[in-house]
């Protein structure tokens, strides 16, 4: 049974292909019929035929124009194509630079980062490293302000040592001297020399041709007996009859009564202006010699002018034949530059006391009444008043600015030679 089957399928599939096949030969065959037969169809049968040897009778478009058309189409959907990948292409190529760029960007903004925190951390190193020098310099300097400030303190203490070892010295040398001379010290009287006191000396050194000076040292007494003036200069050598000049340029250029010359003796010291060394001075009286053929009477009062710059002192006391050396007195000059500051000083003080003079002198006369001086002092009119009676000499009722020196300059009267002397007989 089986067998019987299969054979008859197999026909059945044969005669279906057959059927098939002359289906589609005649449909084909009828085709050609069918475009031959037809009027408004030309043939080309030239060999080599293209589409365009259908050519209907319509004149309507063959299927060369088709192609055209669709090659046209497909050339302008190629070039869209193309123009789209190029868009594409170069959108891409923009992202990557654009990506390359911000790649760039980013690169340069991490090396500025990192140049900018290589520079940070430099600047800190400095500032540290400047701090830590700062430091060190200062630990120095405060080492060495120390040191000076130790160095100072032993100085000062060594400073204080040497004064307290000079005052005791000096306090020795005081005692000694006090216990040499204690009671003629008691004698001796200090005051500012009076204007009747500076005239006579002015007249006995003038007699004698005496030197004056800014610093300078005088004795006058009234007798014929002889007293010698002796001053120790700071540098220690004395100046006396035995040693006339002295190394520091002070002179001995009077020496009186040395035979009995003259009732009004004077002896004098001087340094030239302005050359007197600065220090320490001790003026001293020595009794050498009494004159018996004269008759001159003991105790023999004396007086001792010092001149130091502006200003006179006068010391008067008395010796006795027999007396030791006394000490009359100190006195201390000041420096040369001091000495020379003082006398600017006085320079411009002198000016200006002038100008304000001349300012007050409203009539131009050189002389000014109670009211101008007062103008011209700053002094109120009652001490102008007091002022000015004592000043105008000659009793004018006007006061010139040399008689308003000479009495403001002039101190309190010390007692005269005269009235210590005692009237002593030839």
């Amino acid at each position: 049974m089986l067998p019987k089957t299969s054979t008859f399928s197999g026909d059945a599939m044969e005669m279906t292909y057959l059927v098939a096949s002359f289906a589609l030969g005649g449909g084909f065959c009828y085709g050609l019929w069918y475009i031959y037969t037809r009027k408004d169809i030309t043939v080309s049968v030239r060999q080599g035929m293209n589409p365009e040897g259908l050519r209907y009778g319509t004149k309507a478009p063959g299927f060369g124009n088709a192609k055209k058309e669709i090659d046209r189409k497909l050339a302008i959907v190629e070039n869209r194509r193309r123009r789209q990948e190029a868009i594409s292409s170069r959108l891409a190529l923009e992202d990557a630079e654009r990506q390359a760029r911000d790649q760039l960007y980013q690169t340069r903004a991490q090396q500025e980062a990192q140049r900018n925190q290589i520079a940070e951390d430099a600047r800190q190193a400095a500032l540290e490293e400047a701090r830590l020098a700062n430091e060190a310099a200062q630990k120095v300097r405060d080492e060495e302000d120390e040191a000076r400030r130790r160095e100072q303190e032993e100085s000062r203490l060594a400073a204080e040592r040497e004064l307290q070892r000079q005052e005791d010295l000096l306090a020795a040398e005081e005692a000694r001297l006090a216990e040499i001379a204690n009671a003629q010290q008691e004698q001796v009287a200090s005051n500012n020399a009076n204007s009747k006191a500076i005239k006579e000396l002015q007249a006995r050194l003038e007699r004698e041709g005496a030197k004056s000076s800014d610093v300078q040292v005088s004795l006058m007494w009234n007798n014929y007996n002889d007293l010698d003036l002796h001053i120790v200069c700071p540098s220690g050598e004395r100046i006396h009859g035995g040693n006339k000049i002295s190394a520091c340029g002070g002179e001995l250029d009077v020496d009186a009564n040395v035979r009995a010359e003259t009732r009004k003796p004077v002896e004098n010291v001087f340094w030239p202006e302005g050359t007197a060394p600065g220090g320490q001075y001790h003026v001293y009286v020595h009794y050498y010699k009494k004159h018996k053929k004269r008759r001159s009477k003991d105790p023999t009062k004396f007086q001792i002018m010092v001149s130091n710059g502006s200003e006179t002192t006068e010391f008067t006391a008395e010796l006795t034949a027999g007396d030791p050396i006394m000490q009359v007195c100190s006195f201390e000059v000041a420096s040369e530059a001091e000495r020379e500051r003082i006398k600017r000083e006085l320079e411009s003080q002198l000016d200006a006391l002038k100008n304000s003079f001349a300012s007050a002198d409203l009539d131009g006369s050189a002389l000014l009444s109670v009211e101008e001086l007062a103008t011209a002092t700053g002094m109120t009119v009652e001490e102008a008043k007091v002022i000015h009676e004592k000043a105008d000499i000659d009793g004018d009722g006007a006061v010139s600015l040399e008689e308003y020196l000479a009495t403001v300059n002039s101190l309190p009267n010390a007692p005269d030679l005269e009235s210590l002397s005692n009237s002593d007989s030839d």
